[in-house]
Order: C-alpha cells, then sequence, then structure tokens
C-alpha cells in the first residue's frame, strides 16, 4: 500500500490524472493519433498508412522514418509546452528548480511513451505484412524514427535552457516589463497564484535526470513577485516557440514545389495536430474559464467572414477565365444549349465519327465495339485499370484501343485508363512505346498524397499565397495543384496536355473517346467533359423529348463555358474534377452564376455503365447496322458479388445511425442493381447483342497464382477479406501493389479475359 501510495503521489500519475480530467481536447488529439496507429479509425481510406508506411521520394526507408521522428518530437514538444502553459503553476517545486520545463517534461511522458510503444510494434508487423520489409531493413528503419525524435527534443531543450539564461535574457525582462502590465496577463497570473493558495497538489515524488525518483522538498510558498517573473518568462519562451512554429509553416509553404521538402504525408499530420495542440493551449490561457465561448465565436466569426466572400475558401479548375463575365447556371441556359439544332448536329458529327472508327476493319466486316467502364476507386481503380487494359490487350492479340470506341467510368478509374490511352497514341504517332511495360504500372502507382497533404497543411488550412499561370491567366497555388503537379511527374509529363488536344485523335477514331463526367453538386446533373461535341447526352431524343417531358440531364462543358474559355482547359485538371475526393482533393467552383460546384463522378454512376448504355442507345440504329454487337467490358475495383453481413444485436447507437451508415456502405452496391438494369434494357434496344465482360479486384492470398490454393479457399478468403482491400486513396502499400498486380490470374478474371476474347474473335 505505501509504494501505491508513493506511484499515486508521484508527479508523472498526477500529471496523467490532471491531463485526463482538465485537458480534454487535446486528450482527444491523443485519442485519434492512438485510433491511427491501431487502424482503428478510416482504415477503408488509407489513415493509418500515413503513419505505418510513410513514404519519401516514392520510398519508405530510413529517411521517410528519420522525418517523422522529426515530426512526432514536435508533437510531443507542443505537447509539453502546452500542458507546461496550462498547469506547471500548479508544481512550484519543479518551475522554480534549475531548468524546469526539461524536468517537466520528462514527468510528463505518459502518453508519448506508450505511443511510442504502439506505433514500433504496429509499425513491424505492418511493414512485415504489408510492406515485405525484412527484418534488418524494419530495425534500420525503426533506427530512424528514434534519431529523428530524439533530435528534435534535445534541440528543444537546448532551447529553454540558452533563452533561460544566455540569448533571450535581455528580451525576457524588457518584454516582462510590458507585458506583466498589461490587464488579461497580470490577471492571468495572479489568478493561477490565488489557485495554488487556495488548493495545492499533493506531490511527494518526482523523477529527475536520468530517470531518478526524488522526493520533494518541503517549501513554503515563494513570493508572489518572484513567481509571476517566473511565470512570466517561461510563457514569454513557449509563445516563441509557438510563433517559430508557425513562421515554419508558412515558409515550408514556399517550397511546396521542391521535392526534397515534400515530406511525409504523416508528417504533414503530425505538425499540424501539434500546431492545433499550442493553439488550444494558447487560447485556454488566455481565454481560462471562457475557452468554449470563445470558440464557438471564433467558428461564428470565421463562418461570417467566408458566407460574406472576406476569405475566400473556393478552389478553381486551371485552364478556365475567372476574370470575365460568368455563366448564367439556369434550367433555361442549359437547355438552350441542348437545343434540336445542336442535338442533329453533333448526333450527325458523332455518326461520322463511328464510320471512322468502323473503316479501320475490312469493309464487309462487322466488328465488336467495346464500351469501356472503369470503375472509380482512387490509386487502386487507377491501377486496376491499367492492369486490366494491358491483359485484355494481350487476349486480343494488341487490339483491345482498335475496338474500343469510348471510354467512360470515375476518379482512379479514368486516371488510369487515360494515362494507358496516352501511351497507345505515342505508339500510334511512332514512338517506341509499349503501353503494357510493367513500368508504366508502377508509374501509376506512385504516391500522390505525400503532396497534397503536404499542402493542405502548409497552405490549405491558413492562407492561400503563391500563384502560378498556365500561360494566358494565374491562379492560386493549392492542393489541387499538387494533386496534378505531381500526377504529371508520375506519369513522366504525357497528360499535361488541353482537353481539346484531343480533338483529333479521337475524331479520327484513332483514340478510343474518353468521357468525363463528373458531378454536379448543385442540381445532381453530369458535367460532360469532351472535346467532341456531344449534347446529345444531355436530353432525351428530338422526338420524345416533348412527349417524356423530358428535363436537361447534364451540362456539356465545352459549350456552357466558351465565353469563359473551355478550350484551354487542362486535361489533368479535368481528371482531377472527375476524381474529387472529398478533403483530400477540394470540390472544385467554376466560373458560373450560381457558382457551379463539382464533385466525383463516383457521385453519380461510380462505374460509367449509365453513360456507355445510354450512348449506345442513342446511336442503337447505326450499332445494329454496322457493328456485330457490343461488349461492355467493366473494370470494376470491387468484386460484384459480396456475403450478406449478418445482422448483430441492435444497440442505440445502431439505431440511430444505420439509416444513414447502411446507405453510405452500400452505395456501391445501390449503384450495381441501377447498373444491371441498363444493361439488361441494352440488351433488349441492342437485338440481344450485348456482353458483359466484368474484370474485377478483391484481395487474394498469397500463393493462389501458383496453383496452391483450391478455388474454395479463394472464395472463402474473398469472402472474409474483400472490405480489406486495397485502401481508398491515393497511396498504397507494397502489399497492396503487388496483389493489385497478381488479381488478375484469379479463374474469374481469367474467365474473363477467355469471355472477352470470344466475344470480340468469336469461337473458343
Amino acid at each position: 500500500m505505501n509504494f501505491i501510495k508513493k506511484i499515486f503521489y508521484s508527479l508523472p500519475f498526477q500529471l496523467l490524472l490532471l491531463n485526463l480530467r482538465r485537458n480534454r481536447l487535446i486528450l482527444l488529439l491523443w485519442i485519434l493519433l492512438f485510433a491511427i496507429i491501431t487502424g482503428k479509425f478510416a482504415r477503408t481510406y488509407g489513415v493509418p498508412y500515413l503513419l505505418l508506411d510513410p513514404e519519401y521520394m516514392n520510398k519508405v526507408g530510413f529517411r521517410s522514418l528519420l522525418i517523422l521522428g522529426v515530426s512526432f518530437g514536435i508533437f510531443i514538444m507542443a505537447y509539453n509546452i502546452t500542458i507546461y502553459i496550462l498547469e506547471s503553476y500548479r508544481f512550484q517545486f519543479l518551475m522554480l528548480k534549475r531548468n524546469p520545463f526539461p524536468r517537466f517534461c520528462l514527468n510528463n511522458l505518459a502518453f508519448p511513451t506508450l505511443f511510442v510503444i504502439l506505433y514500433v510494434y504496429y509499425f513491424y508487423h505492418f511493414q512485415l505484412e504489408q510492406g515485405r520489409q525484412d527484418y534488418l531493413t524494419i530495425y534500420r528503419e525503426i533506427a530512424g524514427f528514434f534519431i529523428g525524435l530524439i533530435f528534435t527534443l534535445i534541440l528543444t531543450m537546448i532551447y529553454f535552457r540558452v533563452t533561460g539564461y544566455r540569448v533571450f535574457r535581455w528580451f525576457t525582462q524588457n518584454l516582462n516589463d510590458t507585458l506583466s502590465h498589461q490587464k488579461i496577463t497580470r490577471v492571468g497570473v495572479i489568478q493561477k497564484i490565488k489557485m495554488i493558495k487556495r488548493k495545492r497538489y499533493h506531490v511527494d515524488y518526482y523523477l529527475d535526470f536520468p530517470f531518478t525518483p526524488k522526493k520533494v522538498e518541503n517549501f513554503q510558498l515563494y513570493d508572489r513577485d518572484l513567481i509571476t517573473k517566473v511565470i512570466d518568462r517561461n510563457h514569454i519562451n513557449a509563445l516563441m516557440l509557438q510563433v517559430a512554429g508557425f513562421l515554419i509553416l508558412i515558409t515550408l509553404g514556399y517550397f511546396r514545389d521542391n521535392q526534397y521538402f515534400q515530406i511525409p504525408a504523416g508528417a504533414s499530420i503530425l505538425i499540424l495536430v501539434a500546431t492545433i495542440t499550442m493553439f488550444m493551449g494558447f487560447f485556454s490561457f488566455w481565454m481560462r474559464g471562457w475557452t468554449m465561448y470563445a470558440l464557438v465565436a471564433l467558428l461564428f466569426v470565421a463562418n461570417y467572414a467566408i458566407q460574406f466572400r472576406i476569405i475566400n475558401p473556393d478552389y478553381q479548375v486551371f485552364g478556365l477565365n475567372y476574370n470575365t463575365k460568368y455563366a448564367d447556371y439556369s434550367y433555361e441556359s442549359v437547355a438552350k444549349l441542348s437545343d434540336n439544332q445542336n442535338y442533329v448536329n453533333d448526333y450527325n458529327n458523332m455518326i461520322g465519327v463511328l464510320e471512322k472508327w468502323k473503316s479501320k476493319f475490312g469493309k464487309e466486316e462487322k466488328p465488336k465495339i467495346i464500351f469501356m467502364c472503369t470503375s472509380g476507386g482512387g490509386q487502386r481503380a487507377a491501377i486496376w485499370a491499367m492492369r486490366s487494359m494491358q491483359a485484355a490487350d494481350s487476349a486480343l492479340n494488341g487490339n483491345l484501343m482498335k475496338h474500343t470506341f469510348c471510354i467512360t467510368g470515375a476518379s482512379g478509374g479514368q486516371v488510369g485508363a487515360s494515362y494507358y490511352r496516352e501511351l497507345f497514341l505515342k505508339k500510334q504517332l511512332g514512338e517506341n512505346i509499349n503501353p503494357n511495360d510493367i513500368k508504366y504500372i508502377d508509374n501509376m502507382s506512385k504516391d500522390i498524397l505525400n503532396p497534397v497533404v503536404f499542402s493542405l497543411i502548409v497552405n490549405d488550412i491558413f492562407v492561400r499565397f503563391e500563384t502560378f499561370s498556365d500561360g494566358k491567366y494565374t491562379y492560386v497555388k493549392d492542393r489541387g495543384y499538387a494533386f496534378e503537379k505531381q500526377l504529371n511527374l508520375n506519369t513522366e509529363g504525357i497528360l499535361n496536355k488541353k482537353v481539346v488536344d484531343y480533338l483529333p485523335y479521337e475524331a479520327n477514331a484513332t483514340i478510343p473517346m474518353v468521357l468525363l463526367t463528373p458531378s454536379i453538386v448543385n442540381d445532381g446533373r453530369k458535367l460532360y467533359i469532351s472535346p467532341q461535341p456531344i449534347s446529345f447526352m444531355n436530353a432525351a431524343e428530338i422526338q420524345n423529348a416533348d412527349l417524356l417531358q423530358s428535363k436537361v440531364k447534364g451540362v456539356e462543358f465545352m459549350r456552357f463555358f466558351k465565353e469563359q474559355d473551355a478550350q484551354n482547359l487542362g486535361f489533368l485538371s479535368a481528371l482531377r474534377m472527375s476524381a474529387t475526393f472529398p478533403y483530400i482533393t477540394p470540390n472544385i467552383n467554376l466560373p458560373s452564376s450560381p457558382s457551379m460546384e463539382i464533385m466525383d463522378a463516383g457521385l453519380t454512376d461510380n462505374f460509367g455503365v449509365i453513360d456507355a448504355v445510354r450512348f449506345s442507345y442513342i446511336f442503337r440504329d447505326w450499332i445494329k447496322n454496322n457493328t456485330g454487337g457490343v461488349v461492355f467490358m467493366c473494370i470494376r475495383d470491387s468484386p460484384k458479388l459480396i456475403p450478406i453481413s449478418k445482422k448483430k444485436g441492435v444497440s442505440l447507437f445502431d439505431r440511430i445511425f444505420n439509416p444513414i451508415g447502411s446507405l453510405y456502405a452500400n452505395w456501391d452496391w445501390i449503384q450495381d442493381h441501377n447498373d444491371e438494369y441498363f444493361l439488361e434494357y441494352a440488351n433488349s434496344f441492342l437485338g440481344n447483342k450485348v456482353e458483359v465482360v466484368e474484370l474485377q479486384y478483391s484481395p487474394m492470398p498469397d500463393g493462389f497464382e501458383k496453383g496452391n490454393i483450391s478455388q474454395k479457399e479463394i472464395d472463402d478468403y474473398v469472402n472474409k477479406t474483400w472490405s480489406q482491400r486495397a485502401a481508398l486513396n491515393w497511396h498504397l502499400t507494397q502489399k497492396e501493389k503487388d496483389n493489385l498486380l497478381k488479381t488478375i490470374y484469379t479463374p474469374q478474371n481469367t474467365d474473363a479475359l477467355k469471355t472477352l476474347r470470344k466475344a470480340v474473335y468469336g469461337g473458343d
């Protein structure tokens, strides 16, 4: 009992209780970090990868862990500085010792120590399983983490020692004379001294260097003026660190385009959490009991500033002119662009393109026409689309692009398909390129998340001040710019074109059309982006429009934003609009009145089937007369058939959140059912000349490709792990990359490739 009493009245334990009882907001940040490293927070979206698989310069290694260690050290010191400002006055015996802050940190390491232990444990096992690294490499990386962490802690301790005795002595004494007589400062300090008099914290032991327990000496309340000076000096030192940290963040924003400064996304997150921690501490100290009211008031002020455009949070698409009169976004203006004349002209133009496509085959031949539908899903969908197209091209003896007329879909799937199409175009133009080379999948699998999150932390959250020019117009650099720049680097610059640059190649059927269809948040319509005039996609056929009283279902980008220089739209920007992931690649605002807000194409059609079926319906007569039928080649980043989950006991929270949560969780499956209806309908209006080929990605057990595992074992594995497929973001682990490559060899996918070959060429 005596030992337990000593532990209970020790400074480390009392600080732990104090943090649990009084600093709940900071405690929430710790809980968030613990949830991330243990995989309990947003695993589906790959958030744990930010800390467990940190990439730097496209590699998880010593340097990336070193930077992560430095960042975690910054967070630990931010945490200690904040608690020191808020709570150190309660422990006079420590505050008036030589070098009080290092001693305070030593006794306030409960959360940091537990986090480091758990992090090393989870990082080690994660890299063994997901990173496919050997033991020696992992140990070297862990050593890098500790070197960065210890370096940061030592550097901060040196700072406090120097500022306490040399460099900042003059500054502190002079600034103290100014601040100490300010009413708000003096009230805060005097209030704390009064609290000490009313209630002293009982502490018998504390830790001293090097981790030595020491008994607290008996002491009386010191002179008030002396305590006031000590508190003022300590707070000024901490404030200087806070200001320095913020200035470092702003300065880093100037070097955002330099890949050496694009630190791992996890490191950026830790720096952000450190900044939030210090802000909360600073705010709590000055506001005292009014903290919550002040925070609410601050939120209202920020909301007012954004609402009345004092702060502009909008994100732009690059290529458009935002300095001219905005387009009128109304039903009348949209309907006018889809009138009968435009419909007829665009229909006839597309018939000419179809004829060009058919001319690639023999005059008497009726070739199969392929509509390729690629699903969204971030980087995993991009890699899977590339891998599937390479395999399908091999199955068709290099003729996949020859038979494909149009590519539809969403998000990452369209990114991968567009990259493959561009490689094919380069080959058609005479360059020595093999689109089926594995190195292009390696390019597509390179990290994009680091520069995006780095931009979010050092630039977008605080202030967007740096600009760039596309040659005609000037834009603010934001994380949308970071996304496009990194994607351009990863793909070796070959997608850095205007959308209209593809017009002659699509018009001559040299390459398939790529139809990008981001969603318009304002009213749920689609924004159709194509160099081809395609008003026929927006409304019902002329002869049926009045009869059905059909409303316009989409907006044709090139016509609608003609006066805003739509012809100047960059293709990378168009891809970004189609792949807008909430919070990562922000929603885009287009120059219209009211402002047209754009979101991911997957919101309305994640698999691209609806657009492909609609196109085939509009040109059904030509297709029936000139082709041997339609093949809908569906490239899915998820299995189509999944086990129905068993319903467990329903709690109160389940009853509250299930109606919304279930709808969100099953959104893909809801779209699947709708797609099935459309495909069945297509088969009817095309005279039973429709075939569907589906290439599906789902995680596979190791060794399946060698035939070491039975089909039943594979099915059981898929049923248990389908929800654990590669994360939905723009960073993947090595295991996920490997799994994406080998999944093409599943019996289901090999059968699908055989079906594709048979559908196009006939026979067995």
